[in-house]
């Protein structure tokens, strides 16, 4: 039980995979074939309209139509980049929405519960990139498509059709996402030696300099102008270690990095780089940086755990002349120096160097 409250609790792959597939230069290939696979998605709903066995009602055709749209649409943004975490989980939700849709708007439920296969790619998709919570809400999903379909073939008069076909799907639908979940470990292994925290997944050190300088990169084509670093450390953190054990420890370093991934924005990296350290990088377009520490200050305050922290942070625009690493480098120790000041005022609440310039 254990064990699975933790797989429950730990945050998605989105950012370390995609650091991993750009180290490895096939983001590229990566995102061509999402957007391929979109375009189809796009094409089936259209192509079902016009089918003289496709929908029969104006919802029917109305929703096929919108599907067509939306998954154009989301193939767009495959082709053009690499999306955001943000990005990619509303095309999770989006596209299971769409199948759902797709799937109970066919007159034939036998052809209903046979497009229930197609959860099948979003299930490994979701469960290469995500977390539990949305591989959940696929399945979940999916099987509510199939059961309903399966009763309507049923009550046709053929529950064996019925019964094999929707054995035929929930082995589909579970083996993609299992086998997902193998390939996400069996990297995770190569990836945890070099540039990723093996506790929580976030970045270490050296890969949260990595992918900064990544994210700089295409600052500037975004119109991203800042750079904010903020230094968080948990209070009293060594408190619950003494008193509750360090297993407790680890699930509570674990959900607090999902938290704090949960509060940055599409343009950040987060890290792990000590026991009850983290890191978070984030480009925007204007200076927020106290605003940011805020949120990050209020996120770990509200959760269950009742901890706290002190949180640093610095600010500066962004320079194309400047050294990336020498400018990540004085801004982690600026804002590290603001967090220890915050500490030393008695902790749970935020502090920003006052070198920091707009």
């Amino acid at each position: 039980m254990s064990r699975i409250r933790q797989r429950w609790a730990q945050p998605d792959h989105y950012h370390w995979l995609s650091g991993y597939l750009g180290d490895r230069k096939l983001q590229g290939f990566t995102r061509r074939m999402m957007g391929l696979i979109n375009l189809v998605l796009a094409i089936v709903p259209a192509l079902m309209v016009l089918s003289p066995s496709g929908p029969d009602t104006g919802f029917g055709v109305a929703a096929g139509l919108v599907v067509s749209v939306l998954c154009a649409l989301m193939a767009g943004v495959w082709f053009l980049h690499w999306p955001t975490r943000a990005e990619s989980i509303a095309f999770s939700i989006l596209s299971n929405i769409s199948i759902a849709v797709v799937a109970l708007s066919w007159p034939d439920p036998l052809i209903g519960l046979l497009g229930c296969i197609t959860f099948a790619a979003l299930a490994g998709y979701v469960a290469f990139f995500h977390s539990s919570h949305y591989l959940v809400m696929v399945l979940a999903t999916a099987a509510g498509v199939a059961i309903m379909c399966t009763a309507d073939i049923t009550a046709g008069g053929d529950a064996y059709l019925a019964a094999v076909a929707f054995m035929m799907i929930a082995v589909a639908v579970l083996a993609v996402p299992f086998s997902a979940q193998v390939l996400v470990h069996l990297l995770g292994d190569d990836a945890l030696h070099s540039h990723t925290d093996p506790l929580t997944g976030l970045r270490n050190r050296r890969g949260f300099y990595r992918s900064v300088r990544r994210l700089l990169r295409v600052a500037p084509d975004r119109d991203l102008n800042f750079l904010t670093v903020a230094m968080i450390d948990l209070d009293r953190f060594k408190q619950i270690n003494d008193t509750r054990g360090h297993a407790t420890g680890d699930r509570l370093l674990v959900s607090i990095s999902g938290c704090l991934c949960h509060c940055a924005r599409g343009e950040a990296v987060v890290g792990r780089v000590g026991g009850e350290e983290f890191l978070i990088a984030e480009v925007t377009r204007d200076d927020d940086a106290e605003a940011l520490a805020e949120r990050l200050r209020l996120a770990i305050a509200s959760t269950s755990w009742g901890i706290t922290a002190s949180v640093g942070v610095a600010c500066r625009r962004l320079n194309g002349d400047a050294d990336t690493r020498d400018l990540l480098g004085d801004l982690i120790e600026a804002a590290d120096s603001a967090m220890y000041e915050a500490k030393r005022s008695g902790g749970n609440q935020y502090r920003r160097a006052r070198e920091s310039a707009a």
